[in-house]
């Protein structure tokens, strides 16, 4: 793609590509611990572990995407700039996750969401809750589970880790433009 020196990349561009790789990556992540048995073995390290992979993966993106930018654009990131990608990149892979997640919890593996209401039933039992308690969570807690609400959180949640981490990211990668140029 050969620039004009006032024309910067096409960030839509760049935001998009960076966010499918991060999705495919992310869903790919959940496959495997679903069908190597540790989900079926969830405990709270797991979770943990989960989720610092889940983090690394998306630090390493946004890194990738951030860098890709500045690298075509004369090697100049504005801050503001890096933040507003971030966001994007966000939205991004927010929307493409959840629908992946959308897809396979409706579709391909609906039992999935009763294995989990049943572990969070043994764990409130552990916990010394009354029956009348332990039913009252369920309700609210198998309506959060349900594939519709899961899409909006996980949207707005990898918009909002994006935006974080974006924060440090566009931070440690900017290089503005000389003034005096």
């Amino acid at each position: 793609m050969d620039l004009n020196e006032n024309q910067e990349p096409s960030s839509s561009i760049i935001a998009l590509k960076w966010g499918v790789i991060g999705a495919v990556v992310n869903f790919a992540i959940t496959v495997i611990m679903k069908y190597s048995g540790l989900v079926d073995q969830f405990d709270e390290t797991l979770g943990w572990v989960s989720t610092i992979l889940s983090f690394a993966v998306t630090i390493s993106i946004l890194f990738l995407t951030l860098l890709e930018f500045r690298t075509q654009n004369n090697n100049e990131l504005a801050y503001s700039k890096g933040l507003g990608l971030s966001t994007l990149l966000g939205a991004i892979m927010g929307l493409i996750s959840a629908a992946f997640n959308y897809v396979y919890l409706e579709f391909i593996d609906n039992g999935i969401m009763i294995k989990q209401l049943e572990l969070a039933r043994e764990k409130m039992e552990d916990q010394g809750m009354s029956e009348s308690q332990i039913q009252e969570a369920e309700k609210i807690t198998s309506m959060m589970m349900g594939p519709g609400i899961q899409f909006v959180i996980i949207v707005i949640a990898t918009i909002f880790m994006n935006f974080l981490f974006g924060l440090i990211v566009s931070a440690v990668l900017k290089r503005e433009k000389p003034i005096f140029e």
